[in-house]
């Protein structure tokens, strides 16, 4: 695998092995269901995957419009929601495009995914920030953003300059921040390095297996705007 954005395109089954390992105490789902009133919300969901955050929260929710850039991402969340498919629109939809969406929501959520625009974005990055910002808050009351702080990692901490700034931004915007943290567990450090190595790179699997790590640590901030 050359690096992650080739996971989301053509690797569905890898990226959800993978997802499926994090967060083994559940702190996201108590997060999202302790602090947010889902209950016959119509939900926005921009860079769904393959569902994992929607599985937090399908159950209670009226109507969900999940976008993702990938078809690929989509048919293997229509697989892992399959369950729920009369109250779930799906539709192929770049991060960069909210603008030519015309639907409404109570509730937007993104979760790991309008960091890799941000990051992708060298010559306008500033303007994407608030591009992001200003299309959810267009659409709806309730707006939630969750991106990592750090992987593998003791403290958590914006990995890099440019997502400092993204969170930065949000803060001066409006969202308060929470962070909890979503740590992967696997059954034995062979098989973390192995799959944590093929969407983050051969420095963190060569890390896991030199430490002989199963439980890897993850932070994940979450930043909530009610307008």
């Amino acid at each position: 695998m050359s690096n992650m954005f080739d996971v989301y395109q053509n690797f569905s089954d890898l990226y959800d092995e993978l997802v499926n390992h994090e967060d083994y105490e559940n702190n996201l789902y108590k997060f999202l269901n302790d602090n947010i009133q889902w209950e016959n919300k119509v939900v926005g969901e921009f860079g769904i995957g393959t569902g994992r955050v929607s599985r937090n929260y399908i159950d209670k929710a009226k109507k969900l419009f999940a976008y993702d850039n990938s078809q690929h991402m989509l048919d293997k969340a229509k697989e892992n929601l399959s369950k729920w498919t009369d109250k779930i629109e799906y539709s192929v939809l770049d991060n960069s495009k909210l603008n030519t969406i015309e639907n409404t929501f109570d509730i937007i959520i993104e979760g790991w995914s309008f960091g890799h625009l941000v990051v992708q974005e060298n010559e306008n990055r500033d303007q994407t920030i608030q591009y992001l910002i200003s299309e959810t808050k267009k659409r709806a009351k309730e707006i939630i953003f969750i991106e990592t702080l750090g992987t593998n990692v003791e403290s958590p901490n914006p990995p890099g300059e440019k997502l400092s700034k993204f969170y930065q931004a949000l803060v001066e915007n409006g969202f308060k921040e929470h962070i909890i943290q979503t740590d992967y567990k696997f059954n034995n450090y062979e098989d973390a390095g192995k799959i944590m190595g093929a969407f983050f790179g051969d420095s963190m699997k060569n890390d896991i297996i030199q430490k002989q790590l199963n439980v890897i640590k993850e932070y994940t901030g979450i930043w909530i705007c009610r307008n």
